[in-house]
């Protein structure tokens, strides 16, 4: 899929400049667009069939999908590769059901929401739209731009293509950003060849490709993050159900943990380069730290929370299994097995502020720490960090980064298990890493 998502031709008769949607298609497909989606508002359903199978001539003997743009009942009646459908049309599971298992479907998101909806179904890839404000798709939301891109790119468990804005001065920072693709509509339909257009695009595109670490570890992780927000503590803080009694003893712990956790954090900064990333990082666990242990002193005053001299099981593997990580000396590792206290209470924290009534939510302030705007700040840029360095590693190193991204994000499960639970079980997480990925 991700091979056909690259440069991804959606179409539109009023801007080919005259030219039928065959000529426009043939010499786009002779440039190398990998996909085509029939998208015509105007057309009525007579005549997007016809055109459907006009384009159907064409991309058929190349092995190019065409996907039909919202009307499921296009794509059935001529057996179409798939749709494309938004959020305010036909829903997924309907379309699924109608088309099949084997057809494509693909997604629309407008927001970084709509991502998280998205990763909970299987659908083929998403449309992250619009990226850039564009003539060619006036209902749309705010437009994500670079940063926004990046963002979605990383949450995705899906490939993505970006929608809105795509040319030749945007597609280098979009493909930049991780992304797998763009879906190009004016930028070949109104050039004077297409054909070249797209040699053009696809060549800015081809140049630019990659993963990036943070988006792969992402979709590794995906299972035990599902895992995490499906928590009986996480659903019962929440909705401001969770005992004091169970909180206490996860805020007793997580007090054990983080004495160490911020110290091993400032360590981390003098590993890390150019002096630019060392001094960030180092802001941002200073933010953190302040952050997290006024928020702590307050709701320990607030619940008379008694302090723990003693790390439970969880809590010492889960130190032992950072402290293990930082002094393999190699900086790339040791920012891997921290991220996940980062990363994953972030996106833990931005999941309950969703579905939270914060007014009548006793543990408002915890929520509120892991969910606001500067703690994502800082934690999309750790991420710009490690990415960037990530991408100069060797393979071994890559290895071991994932080893150990995925060892600390399932001690971060087991931590709010225990907070839940207690002692009532044997936690062997860091050896079960294949029932989880």
């Amino acid at each position: 899929m991700k091979e056909a998502l690259k440069l991804y031709l959606v179409t539109d008769r009023s801007l080919s400049l005259g030219r039928t949607l065959q000529e426009v298609v043939t010499e786009a497909v002779a440039g190398g667009v990998t996909m085509v989606q029939l998208r015509e508002k105007e057309a009525s359903t007579g005549e997007m069939i016809v055109l459907a199978k006009q384009l159907q001539e064409i991309l058929k003997p190349l092995n190019i999908p065409l996907i039909i743009n919202d009307r499921v009942d296009v794509a059935l009646a001529v057996d179409a590769d798939g749709v494309h459908i938004g959020q305010s049309d036909m829903p997924y599971n309907i379309a699924r059901e109608l088309l099949g298992p084997d057809k494509i479907i693909g997604l629309s998101v407008e927001s970084l929401d709509d991502i998280r909806a998205a990763n909970r179904i299987d659908v083929d890839y998403i449309g992250i739209s619009p990226v850039f404000a564009t003539p060619t798709k006036l209902d749309t939301s705010k437009p994500f731009g670079i940063n926004g891109l990046k963002e979605a790119v990383r949450l995705s468990t899906h490939p993505t293509v970006a929608i809105g804005g795509m040319n030749r001065a945007t597609i280098k920072d979009v493909m930049l950003t991780g992304c797998d693709g763009v879906a190009v509509v004016s930028a070949i339909s109104s050039a004077e060849s297409p054909k070249k257009a797209s040699e053009e695009l696809k060549s800015i595109v081809n140049s630019n490709s990659q993963t990036l670490w943070s988006q792969k570890i992402w979709r590794e992780s995906n299972k035990i993050y599902n895992a995490i927000i499906e928590q009986d503590f996480i659903k019962e803080l929440a909705k401001g159900r969770l005992s004091i009694d169970k909180f206490s003893r996860y805020i007793a712990q997580d007090e054990l943990y983080l004495k160490e956790y911020y110290p091993q954090m400032l360590k981390v900064a003098e590993m890390l380069y150019p002096a630019d990333s060392q001094q960030l990082f180092k802001e941002i666990a200073l933010s953190g730290m302040e952050g997290e242990k006024l928020m702590h002193n307050f709701l320990i005053d607030k619940y008379g929370i008694e302090s723990c001299s003693s790390a439970s099981e969880v809590t010492s593997g889960y130190l032992n299994t950072i402290n293990e990580g930082i002094a393999s000396d190699n900086i790339c590792i040791a920012l891997a097995v921290m991220l996940p206290c980062m990363w994953i209470y972030n996106q833990v924290g931005l999941h309950i502020l969703k579905i939270a009534d914060l007014d009548n939510n006793p543990y408002k302030e915890w929520i509120m720490e892991y969910g606001n705007e500067e703690f994502t700040q800082g934690v999309n840029s750790v991420l710009d960090i490690i990415d960037n360095l990530a991408n100069s590693a060797d393979n071994d190193t890559i290895n071991k980064m994932s080893h150990y991204y995925l060892r600390a994000a399932l001690f971060e499960y087991a931590f709010w298990d225990y907070g839940y639970n207690g002692e009532s079980k044997s936690y062997d997480y860091s050896n079960s890493l294949k029932e989880w990925i």
